[in-house]
């Protein structure tokens, strides 16, 4: 059955079995919600599909009122997911700022070798220092 120019083209992902088995009730509401198609894999060849009933059943063509709810709340989930992850990456800057700051007047203080138990925090501390 041709989808109709309306109706976006549904959005597919591939999971392998495992993976699959264990989001079930997720990807089941997202096939609703949004029409995504979950093509589940096993060792590298596609075994089964979840999609969407009307694209099984070309009698039921009757459009679902709660999809356009659900994809403007989808909508609204993205764009607060990339505004917290900005957030974070700014925090992150800061904290990484202050952290090297702080690292800094330490090594000012107290250079490589000079006191046992700040090398010992250096060492600790070193994936978290940058490498500039």
């Amino acid at each position: 059955m041709a989808a109709s120019a309306a109706t976006p083209a549904p959005a597919r992902i591939d999971l392998a079995i495992n993976e699959a088995r264990s989001r079930f009730v997720q990807l089941v509401r997202l096939t609703r919600l949004n029409r995504q198609v979950t093509v589940i894999v096993e060792q590298g060849q596609a075994v089964a599909a979840i999609v969407p009933v009307d694209l099984l059943d070309p009698r039921r063509d009757e459009p679902d009122p709660a999809a356009g709810n659900a994809a403007g709340w989808l909508q609204r989930l993205e764009k607060v997911r990339h505004d917290l992850r900005g957030q974070h990456a700014a925090r992150t800057a800061e904290l990484r700022q202050a952290l090297d700051e702080a690292w800094g007047i330490v090594d000012q203080l107290r250079p490589a070798g000079a006191d046992r138990q700040i090398d010992i925090q250096r060492a600790a501390h070193a994936h978290l220092r940058r490498k500039d």
